[in-house]
């Protein structure tokens, strides 16, 4: 639905019925010249239009350097594009600054490939950005048009690979990433081109073909097939070609919380080989492998029919887990030692629904280690398996009340030795040392601040380099920063000074590689909203500058009028938290007007919408040129870089948590600044976003506050969204299964806006009927797990501003059934809305449809909001 056209303001239609009369009142000079609150306002489209994603797309150029070293040296190379194209730069360190240099001549680059490919190419916009170094680093390799080639550096020639076979192993002379499998459930291993899994000294792999799982002996050949009960949705890996899952394939990404798709079903469908890479990890001596296998065998299906399919629309369907059901994806864990027969189960479980993850083997292929959490994700264990004998041992449980555990990797100061667990069991997030078979020693952090990850550690010196955040005084609590501790917690040192966000760049394989090889020298982005990126090399021990190798180039964004956002801090409903945020203005900012003012908003909980570094703004900024203030501001129960308390404050109260917060930050903006229009105020956002926004114009008193929310893709009911996401934020009740309180949790839902959130409130959440209990581990059984997420569409009679609801028709991450239910609710109760429905479209806009959505947005405020009602006919200017 749209708003009818209305081509006379409420201005013009007085102006008009008075001279009909005869009777307009002569005006003095005075109040000639007053304006009046009720005339339209123009909104600024010429601005707006200047500072559109494809204009900026062109002149929004590199953020800060990447770091790739070659090899265990400290000497590196990156690509940066500024101005003058895309160029490839080495830099050799030393402590008085090092060299920078061309990697090679563009210019000669470009005539060579132009010969070879007998396709035009000029030196300062060359077709790649990624290249692949030979081991002996004499020259490097790359990809256009899936024609290979090989420069050497030494006499600056370029010739032609060709084409290389479909899924051809890595050349054994190119430096490539660890094949070793990584992690087994933190995203390490997975799908890729690729399908050889490879063990770590290559002398044999894995793959998988129709869902079983194949092992490869190199030296001999030799296929063993080692597994035999593979089928769908029980699988070690397959690549489906149907184009139910080709569809979905293309479908996947595109932003939000989560995605629910099987990684080892992401491959290239086009391809007429069926074997892909199974996810797994592979022991050190590479006698080994381990493997977390899914059944989804009983997990219930939902649906979506692409209606642009020709020739007729085609029904999609794919598995999908909801908050409180009983048949849920089950983790098993499966090992594979070389020269048995066959893969074999061993039997881990504790807890019903567990889920299994950070598999790893800490020092040979005898023994495996992984957490095993509980399906409320309240608890976790570390266990090691004897994989011989199948024996089990706990070395440590890690257990939580009122809130969600994030169990992160656990990390070893050396092989065999002291490990690091990270908790949450003072409030805040900490690394702890632990003695190799699982006893507490001591903290290797401590303090009122939030330590994020570790970035690396040095197994000889014990030393370890971590990511934090909210320690340094007089700081944005998000700022990151590096710091170096020893292995026994003394000697922590601050190694990135000053007031901003320094960021962890990501090396070839998804590591950090902030830190080089050797330890000596830091390669540090730090910005701030305020601060456009600088990226510099500092001492490895003192944290000292040595050299600026670039900065972010704003030249072009300057030449329209850019004006980057202003950082600002404000307390949060309760007079007394701290929350801090970002303000876009128009370039033609007058502060002797009045604004309205929007929240752009992301409740999170796994993140908060306020931007650290230096960000252009993208949509932000676009939408203020109208004429609008912009903002983004965090809330209690947002960022999971501050205390426990903090970011589980919403714990229970998966809906209504952030509102209180917005509001007050509005009211405390309003205050401190004139030009800001408390009468007029909008909210918009996706996903988590949109279910917010909606959230806002519904629940009272807020829905009072908020005027204007525009709502993509929102997860309305959360009780139809994904369950793990669901259940890890809200939280689930374990009940037993003889307790009949079903109905009363559901039917708490009614008092749901007297509910206040906050840590320990789940049981109100769920209704408060159900008596929780403790799981039984010798029966699985014997409990059930309730939840009762409140809704946006019971709230739906109390709308009064402007609402549109958005979402794509084939959105596979959160249903649209989601945002029509709230349609549905909002008719019923007789209430005018506008809806979009994007046909073909995901969770994310793509392309066109994007950009007609970031213009819908704008005409909606600015009707709204200004008054002015652009859309004169369907042509968009």
């Amino acid at each position: 639905m749209s708003h009818p056209v209305r081509p006379l303001g409420r201005w013009s239609a007085i102006l008009l019925l008075a001279a009909s009369a005869g009777t307009l009142p002569a005006q003095n000079n005075s109040q000639a010249t007053q304006p009046d609150e009720n005339r339209p306002v123009k909104a600024n489209w010429a601005l707006a239009n200047r500072f559109n994603a494809a204009a900026l797309r062109n002149i929004t150029y590199t953020f800060g350097v990447q770091p790739r070293f070659l090899g265990q040296s400290d000497t590196l190379y990156y690509n940066w594009r500024d101005r003058n194209g895309n160029r490839f730069m080495l830099y050799v360190p030393s402590p008085t600054g090092g060299s920078k240099r061309l990697l090679f001549d563009p210019a000669k680059m470009a005539e060579q490939l132009t010969l070879l490919s007998k396709k035009p190419y000029d030196a300062t916009n060359l077709p790649f950005q990624t290249i692949t170094f030979l081991k002996n680093h004499k020259g490097f390799r790359f990809t256009v048009d899936t024609v290979r080639y090989e420069w050497t550096l030494a006499t600056e020639t370029l010739k032609s690979l060709g084409r290389p076979p479909r899924n051809a192993p890595p050349p054994a002379d190119e430096e490539r990433d660890n094949q070793g499998g990584g992690g087994g459930g933190f995203g390490g291993g997975g799908a890729g081109r690729n399908f050889q899994n490879y063990n770590p000294d290559s002398s044999a792999f894995v793959f998988a073909r129709d869902h079983n799982l194949f092992f490869v002996d190199v030296k001999t050949g030799d296929t063993t097939k080692i597994s035999s009960d593979g089928v769908e949705h029980y699988s070690f890996g397959f690549r489906d070609t149907t184009e139910n899952r080709r569809q979905l394939n293309a479908l996947s990404g595109g932003g939000g919380q989560q995605n629910q798709n099987d990684d080892d079903e992401q491959d290239d469908n086009a391809s007429t080989d069926m074997r892909v890479r199974p996810q797994g990890t592979w022991s050190p001596d590479g006698k080994s492998f381990a493997v977390v296998r899914r059944d989804q065998r009983k997990v219930k299906e939902l649906f979506l029919v692409n209606v642009l399919a020709n020739p007729r629309p085609v029904l999609l369907h794919y598995k999908y887990t909801m908050p409180g059901e009983e048949n849920v994806t089950q983790s098993e864990l499966w090992v594979y030692r070389r020269g048995e027969p066959a893969i074999k189960q061993i039997n881990v479980r504790k807890w019903k629904d567990q889920a299994l993850m950070d598999l790893h083997w800490p020092v040979s292929g005898d023994k495996l280690r992984l957490l095993r959490r509980d399906r409320p994700q309240r608890a976790v264990d570390l266990i090691e398996i004897d994989v011989t004998t199948g024996a089990i041992k706990t070395l440590l449980t890690d257990a939580i009340e009122g809130a969600a555990l994030e169990p992160k990797p656990v990390q070893y100061l050396k092989k065999g030795g002291d490990f690091l667990w990270w908790s949450q069991k003072t409030g805040w997030g900490m690394y702890y040392v632990y003695n190799f078979d699982g006893g507490e020693k001591y903290p290797l952090t401590t303090g009122q601040w939030n330590v994020s990850r570790v970035v690396k550690i040095d197994s000889t010196t014990g030393q370890v380099w971590i990511a934090g955040q909210g320690r340094e005084p007089g700081e944005q609590l998000y700022q990151t920063h590096l710091y170096r501790v020893n292995g026994n917690g003394s000697g922590l040192t601050l190694l990135d000074p000053g007031n901003a966000h320094h960021a962890l760049t990501l090396g070839e394989n998804g590591t950090p590689s902030i830190v080089s090889p050797t330890k000596r020298y830091i390669y540090d982005t730090y910005s701030r909203m305020d601060l456009p990126p600088v990226s510099v090399v500092r001492d490895g021990q003192t944290g000292r500058v040595l050299t600026k190798l670039e900065e972010m180039d704003l030249s072009k964004l300057k030449e329209l009028g850019f004006v980057g956002a202003t950082p600002f801090s404000v307390k949060a409903a309760d007079g007394v938290t701290e929350l801090f945020g970002n303000m876009w203005k128009p370039i033609d900012f007058d502060s002797t007007k009045k604004y309205p003012i929007i929240n752009y908003v992301y409740p999170g909980p796994q993140t908060e919408a306020v931007t650290t570094g230096f960000s252009v703004g993208g949509g932000q900024m676009q939408l203020a040129q109208l004429g609008f203030i912009v903002i983004q501001v965090g809330h209690r129960g947002g960022s999971p870089l501050r205390s426990l308390a903090y970011h589980r404050y919403g714990y229970g109260n998966l809906r209504d948590y952030a509102l209180a917060d917005k509001k007050a930050a509005i009211e405390q903006l309003a205050a401190r600044h004139s030009f800001i229009d408390l009468d007029k105020v909008g909210i918009y956002g996706h996903s988590g976003g949109g279910f917010l926004t909606a959230a806002a114009m519904l629940l009272p008193p807020y829905n009072e506050f908020f005027k204007v929310g525009w709502s993509e893709s929102g997860n309305h009911d959360n009780n139809i969204y994904n369950q793990n996401w669901s259940e890890w934020n809200h939280g689930v009740r374990v009940v037993a299964r003889t307790d009949s309180a079903r109905g009363g949790a559901r039917a708490g839902a009614a008092n749901a806006q007297q509910r206040r959130g906050g840590p320990g409130n789940n049981g109100g959440a769920n209704g408060g009927a159900a008596r929780e209990v403790v799981q039984d581990s010798t029966n699985y059984d014997n409990v059930r797990f309730d939840i009762r997420v409140p809704t946006n569409h019971e709230l739906a009679a109390n709308l009064k501003g402007n609402l549109a609801l958005i979402t794509g028709d084939l959105d596979n991450n959160v249903h649209p059934g989601g945002t029509i239910k709230l349609a549905n609710a909002l008719m019923r109760a007789n209430k005018r809305f506008d809806l979009y429905i994007y046909p073909g479209e995901p969770h994310g806009y793509r392309g066109a449809v994007g950009t007609y959505n970031q213009r819908m947005l704008m005409e909606y405020f600015a009707e709204h909001l200004l008054g002015d009602y652009y859309r004169g006919n369907s042509e968009i200017k």
